[in-house]
């Protein structure tokens, strides 16, 4: 109960200094094996993600005034000749479920804990060829849902993205934004889908080039330009040391729905109503989505099993060496 009353208190006090305070930015990236959110970058102390997780976002913006506004959402596609963030995609679906309004990092709106209803855009397919393979293959491949989801406001368009720079060195993409906030405080969430190597480029008959290939220096996310004015950008960054592993081909596509049976017969008069236990067909129908989510279990606790031995041995090797 006092913890309760200490984190409504700090988030009402935030929220009057930051009404005074003018318009603010703030982005937060999901640190995978702390569980909080990070306002700084991620590295292998912090997170463990694999090939084909997905890095969540929060971007809490404050002193809004109603009305259209916009954003440029930019991500590193490739770093140091292989990809890395390679698609945008939801925020919560393999990390960080529940947590939008955790009092971590920096970007804690105004609006929590009691947020608004929230709704969402789905983020366009990306036509883009790199290495001769188009970005919506990757797409398909993870099966991941799509979207930007908005608290405060509505979104109304998002752009194709734009890409710069050389697949083969360091180039970027960029999306524009356009929003309408209903008040000061609005609160957007989105994901970083990394690049996976059985896509990129063994689909196409090429060498691995997915996020776990990245060496030396990491990648980025940012957020540029809100309604044109370049001070009030962000920047947040991973680095290779926190990629483990790769999740297999649609690990993330949502749960298929069994498909409906035949209605129920209208009950007869005098006829007693039998129920009939479910037979070995209808039960097979629920275990391929039951396989799913352990298959991502196991992943998921192998990952952070990896991150947790090999924080112990970088610990050791520390005591061992004094």
């Amino acid at each position: 109960m006092i913890a309760t009353c200490l984190a409504v208190f700090f988030l009402g006090y935030r929220a009057l200094l930051v009404r005074a305070a003018g318009v603010t930015v703030n982005l937060d990236q999901w640190a995978a094996t702390d569980l909080l959110w990070q306002n700084g970058n991620l590295n292998q102390n912090n997170s463990a993600y694999p090939e084909g997780g997905i890095v969540p976002f929060r971007m809490a913006m404050e002193g809004m005034a109603p009305g259209s506004h916009t954003i440029h959402i930019n991500y590193d596609f490739s770093a140091s000749g292989h990809k890395a963030y390679d698609f945008l995609a939801t925020w919560n679906v393999t990390n960080a479920a529940g947590a939008i309004c955790s009092p971590s990092g920096g970007a804690i709106s105004s609006m929590c804990p009691s947020l608004p209803t929230s709704s969402a855009k789905t983020f366009p397919s990306d036509p883009f060829l790199a290495n001769g393979l188009p970005v919506s293959g990757a797409q398909a491949y993870s099966a991941a849902p799509r979207q930007l989801r908005i608290w405060g406001g509505t979104i109304q368009s998002i752009s194709v993205p734009t890409h710069s720079g050389s697949v083969n060195a360091n180039s970027s993409a960029d999306m524009l934004v356009t929003f309408t906030a209903t008040g000061p405080a609005v609160l957007l969430a989105w994901g970083g889908h990394l690049a996976q190597s059985a896509y990129w480029d063994v689909s196409g008959g090429g060498p691995r080039d997915g996020a776990s290939m990245v060496s030396g220096s990491p990648w980025h996310m940012r957020t540029l330009q809100l309604d044109g004015s370049g001070n009030k950008n962000q920047d947040r960054s991973i680095s290779p040391s926190a990629i483990v592993g790769e999740l297999p081909p649609f690990a993330l596509a949502p749960p298929t729905p069994a498909p409906p049976g035949p209605p129920p017969a209208a009950p007869q008069p005098g006829v007693p109503t039998v129920t009939v236990p479910p037979t070995a067909t209808e039960e097979r129908t629920t275990k391929p989505t039951e396989d799913v989510a352990g298959l991502l279990a196991i992943v998921f606790l192998t990952i952070w099993l990896a991150a947790l031995i090999a924080a112990f041995v970088r610990a050791r090797s520390r005591i061992t060496a004094r």
